[in-house]
C-alpha cells in the first residue's frame, strides 16, 4: 500500500470514527453510510459491464441517496454539501463511458479527490454538531 493510500485510509478512519463517536444521530448515520460505501466498494469492485463498473456505481448512487435523505430530514447543512459533492461522483460514470481508455485514471483520480472532500466535510460535520447552537440536543422535560 502506498503512502497516499495509507493517508487516505487514515483520513477516512479518523473522519468516520469521529462521526460515529462524537457525532449526533445525523452524523452517526452518515458515518455508517460512508463506512458501508467504503467497504461495499471493495466487495463489488469487480462487477463490470465493458468498462462500466456498475457495482461501484450502485454504491455511489446509494451513498448519494442516503446523504440526500439525511440532508432533507435533519438540520445539518454539511450533509447537503456532502450530497452535492457525491453527485459529482455519480456524474463521472457516464463520462467514463464517453471517454477513451486513456482517460480512465483521470476519472478515478477525480473520484479519489471527491472521497477526500467527503471525509473533510464529514470532519466539519462533527465540529458543526458540537459547536452550532441549532445542532445541540433539546433537553427533555421530566
Amino acid at each position: 500500500m502506498s503512502a497516499a493510500q495509507l493517508s487516505i485510509l487514515g483520513l477516512s478512519l479518523v473522519s468516520i470514527g469521529l462521526q460515529l463517536w462524537k457525532g449526533r444521530n445525523a452524523e452517526r448515520i452518515a458515518g455508517l453510510a460512508f463506512l458501508t460505501a467504503m467497504l461495499a466498494t471493495e466487495l463489488v469492485d469487480g462487477l463490470q459491464i465493458g468498462g462500466l463498473r456498475w457495482g461501484v456505481g450502485l454504491v455511489s448512487v446509494s451513498l448519494f441517496g442516503a446523504l440526500v435523505w439525511l440532508s432533507l430530514t435533519t438540520d445539518r447543512w454539511w450533509l447537503l454539501a456532502a450530497a452535492g459533492v457525491q453527485l459529482l461522483t455519480i456524474a463521472t460514470y457516464p463520462v467514463a463511458l464517453l471517454t477513451p481508455d486513456g482517460q480512465l485514471w483521470a476519472n478515478i483520480t477525480f473520484r479519489i479527490v471527491i472521497w477526500i472532500e467527503l471525509m473533510l466535510i464529514g470532519l466539519f460535520g462533527v465540529w458543526e454538531c458540537r459547536a452550532a447552537p441549532y445542532a445541540q440536543p433539546v433537553p427533555t422535560r421530566r
